[in-house]
């Protein structure tokens, strides 16, 4: 059977029976000429060849070893071809196992790097071809059991390794590739003694991408029953696996696999009850969401770079469609066009006033306010000042006699910040615009501490409690000549965001 050039992979049938002077590989995607893919093999075959050669005594040929004494070929098998398969074999299935560490999909508009195999799908291929060249010198069920086993085995890490390759590459088309991968991966480690689990992973896995592909031709409604049932198959691998010392590494990458199973159904959901007739327009929202440049290293690559986080986003995603169909949001009073989301958070401090006979602590209670699209800005991360509406830039007017008397009520300048956050109440939002939160509430929680612990480190006399995200609420603003105005309430603290958003980045619905 024709050779791919390009990874090695046996060429399918319906490749082969065309006419056409050009062939595309169903594994890895890339289209060659015949001619090559045949020049491909027969390099291939005069490896395997020069291999046999060299492991088998001179003067006995494989093609006429049915002939041969069934005792002189189970002697051949074990003194000369079994040890350098098993230590290979050896190889491959500890590569092979490594790989299964790792989360195998991502996301839609995703690439992922992270899963790096010890080997090229060439090499893993020409194993697989080298191992089933002397199948027939098998002759007992032992023999035959590691021949097959290194076959499939060679033959399903080959498949997976072109995965890996297809999850650096956001192209169209890839997830029907992948689909193709992990059935293929399926069926060989379905052959091999003790990784049934694998093998359903990856039939799950098939799945779920046949589901991405559907999604992102818009069939919102004929993608979920794909993700639904991979999730599900994916539950019970993770409960097989649970005790099991060799495929127990695949643990935690089967739970990130049946987060992104469930992430994905949420998406088909937003498909199904977008706010017009166009899936498509659904799409290119969660593509904007997912393709912003968030931080992937530093103090904040653990959280942006997780894709957990999606889960949030796209259920706070999933909020604004249902109210764009008739449902309510949190929203204050206002007359603005545009509903813009900002993170209200409880935050209590105390502090030292007075002196001497007068020294007393003093607790107060504030609220803050975050722009829910803090996490697209290095600014607001590299300086979380910037990122909220900074009570402590503007303190009270007070004397020096307050300090030393102790009738200091605050340190703070919470201006209008409270009342308007208290306003908010569940309204429809009507014919008004909305824009789309990116930040979860763990996010936003960092941020505050991030904040306090600058806040701290310039004021010795501050005592903080730990914050409380309470909500999200939408406040009423307008966009004018490029700019975001805010409602008076905000008074000298509009956030250092909201001066630098542009309504380009913003997601709208």
């Amino acid at each position: 059977m024709l050779r791919c050039k390009y990874c090695g992979a046996p060429l399918d049938r319906k490749a082969l029976e065309s006419d056409s002077p050009y062939i595309t590989c169903s594994s890895c995607g890339t289209s060659q000429q015949r001619m090559d893919a045949k020049a491909y093999l027969d390099q291939m075959m005069g490896q395997i060849q020069s291999w046999i050669s060299k492991t088998i005594p001179g003067g006995f040929s494989l093609a006429q070893s049915e002939n041969v004494d069934t005792l002189a070929r189970f002697n051949i098998f074990n003194n000369n071809v079994r040890p350098r398969i098993e230590t290979e074999y050896s190889e491959y299935r500890f590569a092979a196992n490594s790989l299964l560490a790792n989360p195998l999909i991502t996301l839609p508009f995703t690439t992922d790097s992270s899963a790096v195999p010890s080997h090229t799908s060439e090499k893993a291929f020409e194993f697989n071809a080298r191992v089933k060249s002397i199948g027939a010198l098998a002759v007992d069920d032992a023999s035959k059991s590691i021949v097959v086993s290194a076959e499939e085995m060679a033959a399903g890490y080959a498949m997976l390794i072109n995965n890996t390759k297809l999850l650096r590459e956001d192209k169209p088309g890839r997830y029907a590739l992948m689909a193709n991968n992990f059935t293929e991966a399926a069926a060989a480690f379905k052959k091999i003694k003790g990784y049934g689990p694998a093998a359903d992973r990856f039939q799950a896995l098939a799945g779920i991408c046949n589901g991405c592909e559907k999604l992102l031709n818009g069939d919102g409604a004929g993608s979920l029953s794909y993700f639904e049932n991979g999730a599900a198959l994916l539950g019970k691998v993770k409960t097989a696996i649970g005790t099991d010392l060799t495929l127990g590494i695949m643990y935690q990458a089967v739970e990130m696999e049946i987060t992104q199973a469930k992430i994905l159904s949420d998406i088909a959901g937003f498909v199904l009850k977008g706010v017009n007739a166009d899936p498509l327009q659904i799409l290119n929202t969660i593509k904007k969401i997912i393709g912003f440049n968030y931080p992937k290293t530093g103090k904040w690559g653990f959280l942006l770079g997780n894709k957990d986080r999606f889960s949030e986003v796209f259920a706070n995603l999933s909020k604004v469609l249902i109210a764009k169909g008739g449902g309510t949001l949190p929203i204050i009073p206002g007359s603005g066009e545009y509903l813009i989301p900002f993170w209200d958070i409880d935050l209590k401090y105390s502090f030292q006033t007075g002196a001497a006979w007068a020294k007393k602590g003093v607790e107060v209670a504030e609220d803050l306010l975050i722009p829910a699209d803090f996490v697209i800005d290095m600014q607001c991360l590299d300086n979380p000042r910037s990122a909220l509406t900074d009570i402590f830039s503007i303190r009270p007017e007070k004397s020096i006699l307050s300090g030393i008397k102790g009738t200091e009520t605050s340190i703070s300048g919470g201006e209008g910040i409270g009342r308007m956050s208290a306003s908010a109440a569940q309204n429809s939002p009507g014919g008004r615009k909305i824009v789309v939160p990116l930040s979860t509430d763990k996010e936003a929680k960092k941020l505050v501490s991030e904040y306090l612990a600058v806040c701290t480190s310039q004021d010795t006399k501050l005592k903080l409690s730990s914050p409380y995200v309470k909500s999200l609420i939408y406040i009423p603003c307008d966009i004018r000549n490029g700019r975001v105005e805010v409602p008076k309430g905000f008074g000298n603290l509009v956030p250092g965001r909201v001066k630098r958003m542009e309504p380009s980045q913003m997601i709208i619905i």
